[in-house]
């Protein structure tokens, strides 16, 4: 089973493009820590994760003293990083899980830490290998995904490519 552990771009992202219910829906175990949960969503938000979170599907990790530690340290090598994005790189790391994220001075530096990172393109393609949304929808959701996160800058090739890709499985 694929293990993830989310950064919170990816959810809010999925929250705002309605995809969040399917995306709980793949075949994988979720992770994310509590330092992201309590401090980067809205109240509204998190009660959207609620029902995933009390029924186990989304595992908070609580981030301990020891962690902690580790954070500060990873911060002094990379302090570009947050404390939040470190908590998600040292759970990916821990549960040996991919980790999920849009942010890129976190992907470069994870992968510099030997870390599997993917980020929407790779979420999106998932639900629809696992047969949870449909091509069209997945083309209608990635163009949506300029207007809800207007920072995200998708690799613009690869978008084409993809949606190439999609279009053809419709």
């Amino acid at each position: 089973m694929t293990v993830v552990v989310n950064d919170a771009n990816i959810l809010i992202d999925l929250i705002k493009l309605e995809l969040v219910g399917y995306f709980f829906r793949l075949d994988w175990e979720f992770h994310c820590t509590d330092l992201i949960i309590e401090n980067e969503l809205y109240d509204t938000q998190k009660a959207i994760l609620i029902p995933y979170i009390d029924s186990g599907k989304l595992q908070v990790q609580a981030v301990s003293g020891d962690d902690l530690m580790k954070i500060i340290s990873t911060q002094s090598e990379s302090p570009q990083l947050s404390d939040k994005d470190c908590s998600a790189l040292l759970d990916a790391q821990k549960l040996n899980a991919a980790l999920i994220t849009s942010d890129n001075a976190l992907r470069k530096y994870a992968k510099t830490m030997h870390v599997e990172v993917h980020g929407h393109l790779w979420v999106i393609d998932a639900l629809i290998d696992q047969g949870h949304i449909t091509p069209g929808l997945a083309i209608d959701k990635l163009n949506e995904l300029g207007t809800v996160n207007p920072k995200l800058q998708l690799p613009k090739r690869a978008c084409e490519e993809i949606i190439e890709r999609w279009g053809r499985v419709k």
